[in-house]
């Protein structure tokens, strides 16, 4: 179990979408665990935040007054309340923001969102393009317009656009042109 040197503060903030991984946990009042999706369970592995109590796993997290009263409040049979917990400092905890929401009575689901170095460090170095995103890139990289892509993929104009705009920004350039160069280099594309 690892220790959040800081304390918690009530946040409508949201971590962005590059830097963290979604897991959540269903747990009861006392924080025993009664579900856990396959990223809850990869969080577990990197980062224990479970003790095991009497055969059951109790999630928690530091400091451990503000966890427990969120999930109190998710748990209330007549006036469940949602609640956003955020580190108000930064410290080396993976965490960067939990919601404790109400499931059902008596359970909570608790959403963590949480920053997952090896994952960065890899879309630092190879961009997640989808599939059709990465077919435009190697029309474009043969040299055919955007209209010869459009018909050659099937697809609109403006598709062709959006997934252009996709690119540039995936990839931090200004033009197609640089989008193919800059994929060249990642090594994205054929040579």
């Amino acid at each position: 179990m690892t220790d959040m040197t800081a304390s918690f503060q009530t946040s409508e903030q949201t971590a962005h979408a590059r830097t963290e991984d979604l897991a959540y946990f269903d747990l009861d009042v006392d924080g025993r665990i009664l579900s856990r999706n396959a990223m809850a369970q990869r969080f577990l592995n990197m980062n224990p935040q479970c003790v095991t109590y009497n055969g059951a796993e109790i999630f928690t997290v530091a400091p451990a007054e503000s966890f427990l009263q969120a999930l109190k409040s998710a748990c209330d049979r007549f006036g469940p309340v949602s609640t956003v917990l955020s580190p108000i400092s930064n410290t080396d905890d993976p965490l960067l923001q939990i919601n404790v929401l109400p499931l059902h009575v008596g359970v909570a689901r608790v959403v963590l969102f949480w920053s997952h170095p090896e994952r960065d460090a890899e879309e630092a170095i190879y961009p997640k393009l989808t599939a059709r995103e990465r077919a435009v890139l190697e029309l474009a990289a043969s040299g055919l317009r955007r209209d010869r892509i459009a018909h050659r993929l099937n697809i609109s104009l403006p598709t062709v656009d959006m997934h252009s705009r996709n690119l540039r920004r995936k990839l931090s350039v200004m033009t197609t042109v640089e989008a193919v160069a800059v994929a060249m280099k990642m090594r994205l594309l054929e040579a």
